[in-house]
């Protein structure tokens, strides 16, 4: 029986593929130099691409090698740019002709295709090291259509999304995976799936430059179209608010992270090739660009974990977070500064803060007559914490600020360490 889990090798079972091919086969079935002179793929072959690749994966399962070796070419010819269906199509056209793997061969080679024609990240990436991570992306595009979400799951740090938030995103980094949720009167829908590149040392950022991937909860910027951008960006990117006030809080500093596209030499990036960033094939940034509101919430964890939306109203009736906001909007909306003051932590608590806080909710009127609704909370647990993220808009008549507050449990208790008024 196939192993799901290692599509690739157990595809091929007697005509196990080695992790190094021929330098003779690799130049010619790459088509490094053709691809930089062929015809620029339609949008339609680039949004088809990744289907097309995974359905060919599925009849070498099958072992329907002749009709995949027909396919995998075609998609070659199409979507030149497509590193990982060219990796597939040498390994085929190898397997075909009887080729002999290089092995100690390329070891010995000093031969390292250019960065533009192989769209590696750095060109200090090794042939080798560049060859595992396309195998790394086969296994995980055809492992994620083989492991779609059950219909209806959520991820659990989605506790309750309010009405004005149309969409939602999360990234498995995992399985190198991005999802968009749609958000409407029934809850939130999965519609699309993308397969994303993330840090090229992988997840969990610290620091500046140290090519980390942040986990968080953070939120749309602003979008930047491509003829802003240098082509590196390919067709746009939308910005994420890294650090957030829980990373500063914990010392994590850098900046830029970005969802965005790649050049339009390249179709894709390996898994582990970005400086920090997510990076998605330009189809499917354009289609985040046209759907994404700013302030959509981007998850981004290492393994998501999936819950059914009822799992999400039990958990917020027995939170006894979800008691402590409300404790927050009635002290809010009597101005009883002394009840607030109990749910600010101490660097929120000083005078000059207390007095900024009393001026704030004096300019807005009296508060009996406000109201807070539409409120959004996202959950997030990490080693050095427990935290909750509340955007909440406060109606003032037909229009009114949006107020993003960051609580966390600290000695059983929650309390709010950051807050802040959304222009």
């Amino acid at each position: 029986m196939l192993s799901p889990l290692n599509p690739l090798s157990a595809s091929f079972h007697i005509h196990r593929l080695h992790s190094l091919l021929s330098l003779a086969v690799m130049t010619v079935a790459l088509g490094w130099a053709s691809a930089a002179s062929a015809s620029t793929p339609s949008s339609q072959e680039l949004a088809r691409a990744e289907k097309r690749l995974v359905e060919i994966l599925a009849q070498i399962e099958r072992r329907e090698i002749n009709d995949a070796f027909r396919a995998v070419a075609e998609l070659t010819e199409e979507v030149p740019t497509f590193r990982a269906a060219q990796l597939l199509y040498a390994d085929l056209l190898r397997m075909r002709t009887g080729g002999v793997p290089m092995g100690e061969q390329l070891a010995k080679s000093q031969a390292t295709p250019s960065r533009r024609n192989m769209g590696v990240a750095d060109q200090s990436i090794a042939p080798p090291e560049f060859f595992q991570g396309l195998q790394n992306e086969l296994q995980r595009r055809r492992q994620a259509a083989m492991d779609l979400p059950p219909p209806g799951m959520i991820p659990s740090n989605f506790l309750h999304l309010s009405p004005n938030v149309r969409h939602a995103i999360a990234v498995d980094a995992s399985r190198s995976r991005l999802y968009v949720f749609a958000n409407g009167p029934q809850g939130m829908t999965l519609i699309s799936n993308f397969y994303v590149t993330v840090g090229r040392n992988g997840v969990n950022k610290r620091a500046e430059g140290d090519q980390r991937t942040p986990l968080g909860v953070y939120f749309v910027g602003r979008q930047i179209p491509a003829e802003r951008l240098p082509e590196l960006y390919g067709k746009g990117a939308l910005t994420v608010n890294y650090p957030n006030d829980w990373d500063r809080l914990q010392g994590r500093t850098g900046s830029g992270i970005w969802l965005h596209g790649v050049p339009s030499d390249q179709f894709a990036r390996v898994p582990q090739a970005s400086d920090g960033c997510v990076v998605l094939s330009n189809p499917d940034i354009a289609f985040l660009l046209e759907s994404i509101d700013r302030r959509t919430p981007v998850l981004i964890t290492e393994k998501l974990n999936w819950v059914t939306p009822q799992w999400t109203t039990q958990q917020r009736k027995k939170d006894s977070f979800m008691l402590e906001i409300e404790h927050w909007q009635t002290a809010w909306r009597q101005g009883n500064t002394q009840q607030l003051s109990n749910l600010y932590s101490a660097e929120l608590t000083s005078a000059d803060l207390l007095e900024k806080r009393r001026s704030r909710l004096a300019s807005m009127g009296p508060l009996s007559k406000l109201a807070v609704d539409e409120m959004s909370v996202y959950n997030w647990q990490e080693e050095a914490g427990e935290i909750r993220i509340v955007n909440l808009h406060v109606a003032k008549g037909n229009s009114g600020p949006t107020v993003r507050q960051y609580w966390r449990k600290n000695a059983g208790r929650w309390q709010i360490f950051s807050e802040d008024v959304l222009s």
